[in-house]
């Protein structure tokens, strides 16, 4: 008992968390909890030792028995839970099946709000609803999380999340410059460029830093080199297949969706627009255009290349 916690039983004190009434050992703990003679809960069930309710570790070890079978892989949750509600389901599942309960234990740290621990008395805590009524999509959130360890203890602010917002962004920029590729650094059919061989060597480094304990801060500064030279160079038609199967990638392992779709053919007309009316530096038509774009969430930026959009 207590073995992926490693407790000290002897160590333990009886009756700290609970009576130890009726117990026979200090570390015995609820399977069957017995309802109040003088209500009625809504849930409660016969048994042959009166109306009653199982306890929540037995919920668990029951959910996981009917539903995966005597052995999981894999068994999530928080860091709190090890030394209390894991270790009872261990316990329980382990002495009606006689196996292993589970291969492995995945259990995250926490986040604060602040640097302050949630609390229902001190109100500080965020819904996601929240963080889309400031501004923020819930992308962000979660790149946010997964910019540390899941081991770590992260911290919540709106600073923080407003730095991860524009981290996305431009992440995002660059995903669909894939929609807008240039002939620049083609080479030879069969040849790779050295353009694409980087692109092709962070999508493989991405997946070994999420095989390596799940190291998702270093799998997304992998993506951020990838994002800023995609940026600085003309990504060529080769490069933006590989880049595509690196989003595809991104989105699979990591729940970032970046692959969104081309902009219409109204939206390039009005850029091809804008650019004649540069060129004869129409200026008044030029940035009313703009306005259009910017209403319809589009930005353009101007470049030696041309014109360059992003989404906003």
């Amino acid at each position: 008992y207590g073995k992926l916690a490693r407790l000290d039983i002897e160590g333990l004190e009886a009756g700290a968390r609970v009576d130890v009434k009726g117990k026979k050992n200090k570390t015995d703990f609820a399977l069957w909890k017995f309802s109040p003679k003088d209500q009625k809960r809504d849930m409660q069930w016969e048994s042959p030792w009166g109306i009653g309710f199982p306890g929540w570790h037995l919920e668990c070890s029951v959910i996981a028995y009917e539903s995966l079978g005597e052995q999981i892989d894999l068994h999530t949750g928080g860091i709190d839970h090890i030394p209390v509600h894991h270790t009872n389901e261990i316990a329980q599942t382990e002495s009606v099946t006689g196996k292993q309960f589970s291969k492995f234990w995945f259990h995250n740290n926490h986040i604060k709000i602040n640097g302050t621990k949630l609390s229902k008395s001190l109100g500080n805590s965020y819904t996601l609803q929240d963080i889309l009524d400031k501004g923020f999509s819930l992308e962000a959130f979660k790149l946010m999380v997964l910019s540390s360890s899941y081991r770590t203890e992260g911290n919540f602010t709106c600073d923080i999340l407003e730095a991860t917002q524009n981290r996305l962004n431009n992440w995002q920029a660059a995903a669909d410059l894939r929609w807008q590729v240039s002939e620049a650094g083609h080479d030879e059919e069969g040849d790779t460029s050295p353009q694409e061989e980087a692109i092709i060597n962070a999508t493989q480094q991405v997946l070994l830093a999420l095989q390596n304990d799940l190291d998702t801060p270093f799998a997304l500064s992998v993506i951020d080199e990838v994002v800023n030279r995609v940026e600085k160079e003309e990504l060529s038609a080769e490069s933006a297949t590989s880049f595509e199967k690196m989003l595809t990638e991104i989105n699979q392992l990591l729940g970032v969706n970046l692959l969104k779709p081309d902009i219409t053919d109204e939206q390039k007309q009005l850029i091809k627009d804008r650019e004649t009316a540069r060129a004869v530096k129409d200026w008044a038509k030029s940035d009313e255009i703009r306005s259009q774009l910017k209403a319809e969430h589009l930005e353009v930026r101007d470049t030696p290349h041309g014109p360059i959009w992003s989404r906003t």
